[in-house]
């Protein structure tokens, strides 16, 4: 395949710019730490559809900081036709070291939604502003128990902790979706394409079986799910 015709242009050079998800991390419970996946979604849609897929993506990284990585990036070379934003997994976080400790006190994420949001914005026109399309992703939906069981494995209160979240773990699933949803309402409002990952991973009855043992990283299986999904967009969108 020469290439894929997207909005009308044919597309040969993809940029991604995300965190671990599209790093590829996974949890390995036998060694208890993450490792990379080889052969990722990533890696698969590139094989699949003929195309260059320049990954910039990095674990931890948060849509702050991958702004800022891409417009170094972008100085350098701007010659993707389109590119993959996948941000929001470590923004939502809260430093549950903090919340255990104290559990009364106000809370902040790691990227209040408000800043987030405007972080997305700026990103989007600044692609746009470089004839590059972007095209957005929505999160995979975490597992808030096994998530929740996750942070709390090595001592922090999980009486604190679920103090904090109201008394209800699901919040964690909750406060979350509000970050991929804000994603979804700002590529209408823009007029950007999205990939909706989530929808495509609550379409299983138990989609927990496509997360790692962390609840929040997708495992091998998640990865070949979102590379169908991938696929399938630029299927979709071919001419």
């Amino acid at each position: 395949m020469k290439g894929v015709m997207i909005m009308k242009k044919t597309i040969q050079s993809v940029g991604v710019w995300g965190d671990s998800i599209m790093k590829g991390v996974l949890f390995n419970p036998e060694k208890n730490r993450y490792t990379l996946l080889k052969n990722n979604c990533i890696k698969r849609a590139s094989e699949k559809l003929g195309l260059t897929f320049q990954n910039h993506s990095t674990m931890g990284r948060t849509i702050t900081k991958g702004h800022e990585i891409l417009t170094k990036d972008l100085e350098k070379d701007a010659t993707n036709d389109i590119a993959i934003i996948e941000f929001g997994g470590n923004d939502c976080d809260f430093n549950w070291a903090e919340v255990s400790e104290n559990p009364d006190k106000e809370h902040i994420p790691s990227t209040p939604l408000d800043i987030f949001e405007t972080q997305l914005l700026e990103m989007i026109a600044r692609l746009k502003k470089l004839d590059i399309k972007p095209i957005l992703m929505t999160l995979p939906p975490l597992h808030a128990k096994r998530y929740f069981d996750f942070i709390t494995r090595s001592g922090l209160s999980k009486e604190n902790i679920l103090h904090f979240l109201g008394g209800d773990v699901e919040m964690i699933y909750r406060w979350q979706e509000r970050y991929s949803n804000a994603i979804s309402r700002i590529a209408a409002e823009t007029g950007s394409h999205l990939i909706d990952i989530r929808d495509s991973f609550l379409a299983e009855f138990h989609y927990e079986n496509l997360l790692c043992a962390d609840g929040i990283h997708p495992n091998e299986a998640g990865h070949i799910k979102m590379s169908r999904k991938f696929i399938q967009y630029a299927s979709f969108h071919r001419a």
